[in-house]
């Protein structure tokens, strides 16, 4: 009883004095509000597992991913040649699999095959071929991008996001194998990524579509020219004799390197 007294002389109290009620709700949902929100960003960064298979075994080669200021390189980065990545991959027996992707992302001028409208600009992102079977990734309809996708002369091919797939299309699944005109070029969307992945890393502007790295060439021509803008590195693309010229501004096309460690014979019994 002594409680319900005290409620109902609070109530009181807030009905005399409305501008003072306003502000004190208004302050408790302001707070409340923030501590979801700082809540939610640190269970997601920082106490929820990785959406993949066995995180406790992936490892990131290098920790930088910032190469260019002011078109010049910085003292420490951690970007990798094409070669480079090729000599870790196949000379490096203590990992199960090393997968390359993008430094950083590419807007790309995006349009549904069979749709008039103009083209709208989504984030892409090259990778490797074992990318997604390096995270462990299924796909969530139709299929991820596999090794023979990223071999030179193959048939385009992409991956979309589910929020991209869901916010865009509708959750439409006839996206799934039909064709898509990316940076004016034909590509045909082969899978649908699962909920939760996002990519490799945590950014507020996640890539919408995945891309094989051998089809950067084409993709995004302007990048395989030395007069493309300053140069800060040489990245040799799969076949390719020589190297190519990536702009001081971005470097975005060097990849970066994750790996799954092999499990050592005790670690599996």
């Amino acid at each position: 009883m002594q409680v319900l007294e005290h409620v109902r002389y609070a109530l009181r109290q807030f009905r005399k004095a409305p501008g003072f009620t306003a502000t004190a709700i208004l302050t408790l949902a302001l707070g409340i509000g923030a501590t979801t929100a700082i809540f939610t960003l640190v269970h997601a960064v920082l106490l929820k597992s990785l959406p993949v298979a066995r995180p406790e075994q992936l490892v990131r080669v290098g920790n930088e991913e910032n190469c260019c200021i002011n078109g010049g390189l910085q003292d420490n980065w951690s970007l990798f040649s094409f070669e480079q990545y090729k000599q870790f991959k196949e000379h490096t027996p203590g990992f199960e699999d090393l997968a390359a992707m993008q430094a950083g992302n590419s807007l790309m001028g995006v349009r549904w095959g069979g749709s008039n409208k103009p083209s709208e600009s989504y984030r892409g992102e090259f990778v490797s071929g074992n990318y997604f079977s390096t995270f462990g990734i299924p796909a969530y309809a139709g299929r991820m991008i596999s090794p023979e996708d990223d071999n030179k002369g193959a048939p385009t091919v992409a991956v979309m996001s589910f929020r991209t797939w869901q916010e865009k299309f509708g959750g439409d699944r006839s996206v799934v194998g039909t064709g898509f005109v990316i940076n004016s070029q034909p590509v045909t969307v082969v899978g649908i990524a699962p909920p939760g992945f996002f990519g490799d890393r945590v950014q507020s502007n996640p890539p919408s579509f995945w891309l094989p790295l051998s089809t950067e060439p084409v993709i995004e021509p302007a990048h395989g020219s030395a007069d493309a803008g300053g140069v800060a590195a040489v990245f040799a693309k799969p076949g390719e004799q020589g190297g190519r010229a990536i702009q001081a501004s971005g470097c975005q096309t060097n990849p970066a390197l994750f790996s799954r460690r092999r499990r050592r014979a005790e670690d599996a019994r």
